[in-house]
């Protein structure tokens, strides 16, 4: 994946799956305007993005054997996200579809938790239409439990930002964007178990 660069003739579309995110609003706004000329071709949509059915939910113990509440250090989910897109090709269709991705973290402190925060991670994987991973990257999240509240809501206030390719006739059609917490595979097996 690339960095963004300054386009030469643009076609914008955005979309918003969570109104959450005022900064995406805030940037997708300044192209918007491009939009609203008679003389743009209506753009095409946004890459699907989905929440990993076995990656959603994470459920960390403390180190030992015990499985039970009591041996829980926290419990995350994902529960939602804010997206959108911006094209950046030529009258060919080719170019560049520029992906932002917020994702909603739902953080649970456990009885366990002595430190007051959850450290764990979060994967953004994009496939093509095939399902063939082209990226996949890691980002650790420490998330605080300030003044003794147990529940934490976070949602990524900068988007994430993919640059992807297109060749003349593609879309946003032409790729998956997959949200998951990355779990060990005991970590797994136990979501698994308890869906």
């Amino acid at each position: 994946m690339q960095h963004p660069k300054p386009p030469t003739q643009r076609s914008v579309k955005s979309i918003l799956c969570r109104p959450t995110l005022i900064g995406l609003i805030g940037l997708m706004g300044l192209g918007l305007g491009a939009c609203a000329s008679g003389d743009e071709v209506a753009p095409g949509p946004c890459p699907e993005i989905l929440i990993v059915a076995d990656a959603a939910n994470l459920t960390r113990f403390k180190p030992g054997s015990g499985h039970d509440i009591i041996d829980v250090l926290h419990e995350e989910e994902i529960t939602g996200f804010a997206q959108a897109c911006e094209y950046d090709v030529d009258d060919s269709g080719a170019g560049d579809l520029i992906v932002y991705v917020a994702p909603t973290i739902v953080s649970t402190r456990g009885p366990a938790n002595q430190t007051d925060n959850a450290d764990f991670e979060y994967f953004v994987a994009i496939t093509d239409a095939d399902k063939k991973i082209l990226d996949k990257t890691r980002y650790p999240k420490v998330l605080p439990y300030v003044n003794g509240i147990p529940r934490v809501m976070w949602q990524k206030p900068v988007p994430h930002t993919y640059v992807l390719p297109l060749k003349a006739g593609q879309t946003g059609a032409s790729y998956l964007v997959y949200l998951g917490l990355q779990l060990s595979r005991e970590e797994l097996d136990y979501q698994r178990k308890n869906r």
